[in-house]
């Protein structure tokens, strides 16, 4: 009985001894650290994350940076867990991440918050612009807000105005497996400052655009901060970037902190739900739900509701459902145009007229896409366009430089020329095929 058994233990040692080593070989093979910085898993500028781009240093340094004061996660709603009693004044909000989102009642908290004389200090790549509707309310002549600018390099310097650092200037750089890698840098356009508002600059970004700022807002200011990945575990680490940290957190109150964890997400997330055009500039709209949908009650009886209204309507349809008329075939919109142009050729010949408004028709479409203004010269008619414009058309359509500068060359022609038949044709189509293409 002995000798039968023999043979099957020697196979399940065998077969343990094989697993055991190839979790091993996949153990071994596992990066050692994480090196992603997006917010896509929850991980990115995570106060809980101890990786290279978590925010667990910072949020520590925090927790005893002011002698007998307390640090506060909010963990689930700003409206609720920020504090709205105006009595107690100079606290701190700080937010660390790629983007943030709050709904309207967060964005009135954190406004009401600082109007009382508190500070709040956001460091993230984009800013909402609900938000930024409040806080740049009075606006620079012909500079309305157009979100964080942005340029390509591995190694950017950091420098601040005041307190002035022991060498001026601190290198950040982006890295993956301690390698250095190319970056997106972000910061404010030097048109939101002027001397007649008192936003002004607190430090810069190779010292030529300022990527810290503050905004009075009230009796309290906001801090802005376009690079967060300053703050990151990988950066503090570094013990030639803790002066920089250091003086930019001199800035804040001398009160409680209170750290925002639940308005976190990633930045290509951030960008499109709070809006990035001069479009959405307006202000927010209170959503006719909001009040119903957070109250749990009143929020299953509006699920109930609803269910039973669609139930109705199946029901319904399957009764009295018409037959599904065959729709037409969809037409090219090129020879509409065409057709147009013949039409308006025999009757009018205004292609000037037609080159402005389509003109007019692009540049609408540039803001709603990519947040690009471009407000035209009232002296040339044409848009007011440099290389840099250029450049972040070319980054955020995918398209080719050359093919943008050609569609405002064409532009031009019509406003520099006589326009013709022709020349308006080309123009058309030039902005058409760019807003096919572009991504």
């Amino acid at each position: 009985m002995q000798t039968k058994r023999t043979p099957l233990l020697l196979a399940l040692i065998a077969i343990a001894l094989i697993g055991a080593m190839f979790y091993y070989v996949y153990e071994s093979n596992k990066p050692k650290f994480d090196w992603e910085e997006g917010s896509w898993k929850k991980k990115g500028y995570d106060e809980k994350n101890d990786q290279p781009y978590g925010t667990r240093i910072a949020h520590s340094l925090l927790e005893n940076y002011f002698e007998g004061k307390k640090l506060v996660d909010i963990q689930k709603d700003v409206a609720k867990e920020l504090p709205s009693d105006t009595i107690f004044t100079g606290n701190n909000y700080v937010f660390i991440g790629e983007a943030m989102y709050m709904d309207s009642l967060g964005t009135k908290r954190l406004l009401d918050f600082v109007a009382a004389g508190n500070t709040a200090f956001i460091s993230s790549k984009t800013i909402p612009f609900d938000l930024m509707t409040f806080v740049y309310f009075d606006e620079c002549e012909d500079s309305p807000w157009t979100d964080y600018g942005m340029f390509e390099d591995s190694v950017a310097h950091f420098s601040l105005r005041t307190p002035t650092l022991p060498d001026s200037s601190t290198s950040f750089f982006f890295a993956k497996q301690n390698k250095p890698q190319t970056y997106n840098w972000h910061y404010i356009e030097h048109y939101h400052f002027c001397d007649s508002l008192l936003q002004h600059p607190l430090g810069y970004l190779n010292n030529a655009w300022v990527n810290f700022a503050e905004f009075p807002h009230g009796n309290g200011r906001f801090l802005l901060h376009t690079n967060p990945i300053a703050f990151s575990n990988f950066s503090l680490l570094r013990p030639e970037t803790r002066p920089y940290t250091a003086g930019v957190f001199s800035y804040l109150s001398e009160g409680d902190i209170y750290w925002d964890a639940v308005s976190r997400v990633p930045e290509a997330v951030g960008r499109k739900r709070n809006g990035s055009g001069f479009a959405n500039r307006g202000v927010p709209e209170e959503h006719l739900l909001t009040y119903i949908l957070k109250q749990p009650a009143l929020a299953w009886a509006w699920y109930m509701i609803a269910a039973l209204a669609i139930t109705w309507l199946i029901f319904r349809a399957k009764r009295r459902q018409r037959i599904i008329p065959v729709l037409p075939k969809n037409e090219n919109s090129s020879y509409e145009f065409i057709s147009t142009i013949a039409h308006l050729h025999f009757r009018e010949k205004n292609y000037a007229g037609l080159s402005v408004q389509g003109m007019r028709y692009f540049l609408a479409q540039l803001r709603e896409r990519y947040g690009l203004v471009a407000p035209f010269d009232p002296e040339t008619g044409l848009p007011r366009t440099d290389d840099d414009f250029f450049r972040k058309l070319s980054l955020l359509s995918e398209i080719p430089e050359l093919e943008a500068r050609r569609v405002f060359g064409l532009h031009a022609n019509t406003i520099n020329y006589e326009p013709t038949e022709e020349m308006a044709l080309d123009l058309h189509l030039a902005m058409e095929a760019f807003l096919k293409a572009a991504k």
